[in-house]
């Protein structure tokens, strides 16, 4: 990208705050958030086995960038620690290994500004990074998208509460995600890709 291009979008990523900023709303959210996120099946496609994530709590950040009186700009980051089940029975699951999944994602949120009460919807792209606690296996960062919505609310005009839900999507078929801590069993996913939902809560602060 030539140095006009780079002038250029930085000159477009300060102004639009600025004007969001003479409008007198704030124009930097800071979001930490905790929540809990589930589902996850995977298929293995040497021996059609399925796996599973176990659902689990995780945590993470955002951080938004208003560009107009309604849009942002969203930095989206979450870590879960899980495990890559096997489904033995009703009661049962074998444990195949643990596992790390961090999103890296940046996208648009489009938020219904009139009153303390705002909900919105939002849309993300970025990267999925899977990495299994598993002899011989090796980390994984895939490209994936996410798309959700919620509600925040402000009592006062620089903290707020936040609420929303997720959906992700991580591109990864054929893709080999872990071996047994044994090394007796490898997962390659048959499946186009990981799903996985989440709910989340956290405070905002805005500036």
């Amino acid at each position: 990208m030539s140095g006009r291009w780079v002038l250029a979008v930085a000159l477009v990523m300060v102004g639009l705050p600025l004007a969001a900023l003479a409008e007198g709303l704030p124009r930097v959210e800071i979001t930490p958030f905790f929540g809990y996120r589930f589902g996850g099946g995977l298929e293995d496609a040497e021996t059609g086995e399925d796996f599973e994530l176990d659902d689990s709590a995780y945590s993470g950040g955002l951080l938004d960038l208003r560009l107009g009186e309604a849009t942002q700009l969203e930095l989206y980051y979450s870590r879960q620690v899980t495990e890559l089940q096997s489904e033995e029975g009703l009661f049962y699951a074998r444990t195949l290994c643990d596992l790390d999944i961090e999103y890296y994602h940046v996208g648009g949120t489009y938020v219904f500004t009139e009153g303390p009460w705002q909900p919105f919807i939002v849309g993300t792209v970025g990267a999925t990074h899977i990495n299994p606690d598993a002899t011989g296996s090796d980390s994984l960062t895939r490209f994936s998208l996410g798309l959700g919505g919620g509600v925040r609310f402000f009592p006062t005009p620089h903290l707020g509460l936040y609420l929303a839900g997720r959906c992700l999507f991580t591109f990864l078929e054929g893709e080999v995600i872990a071996h047994s801590e044994s090394g007796s069993t490898t997962v390659t996913v048959d499946s186009s890709g990981l799903w996985q939902a989440e709910l989340q809560a956290g405070a905002i602060f805005a500036f």
